[in-house]
């Protein structure tokens, strides 16, 4: 197996980041996957933005659900939306917001209701 077999095969959730993503926000996003339980696995691809990564996230994953981060923006995306239409997204800078978007993420696997976000989608 490849390493790309072998990550389809794991039912994570898939992080894609860019590498100017703030590192208290990618910390933030990961504890709130983790709260909920759920695994997953991050990835550092250059010259993408974070729609593009969140989409490609969701497409690899067996879970449909991906996340992608620059260093403007957090996107969740699932694959059954378009392309350009994602779940939410919100600034990279507000941490309080990345991780609740993290475990909005786990809570789509699960099918549980989601958190609200607040001001500033």
């Amino acid at each position: 197996m490849n390493p790309s077999q072998i990550a389809m095969a794991k039912p994570t959730v898939h992080v894609m980041c860019s590498p100017d993503v703030p590192e208290k926000s990618f910390w933030q996003l990961l504890y709130g996957l983790e709260e909920e339980g759920i695994p997953c696995e991050t990835w550092t691809k250059t010259d993408e933005d974070a729609l593009t990564l969140a989409w490609e996230g969701a497409q690899a994953s067996r879970l449909g659900v991906g996340v992608g981060m620059d260093g403007q923006s957090a996107v969740l995306h699932i694959s059954k939306l378009e392309a350009g239409h994602p779940l939410f997204q919100v600034r990279a800078q507000s941490a309080e917001q990345v991780r609740i978007l993290g475990a909005n993420a786990a809570r789509v696997v699960k099918k549980l209701p989601l958190k609200p976000l607040g001001e500033g989608r």
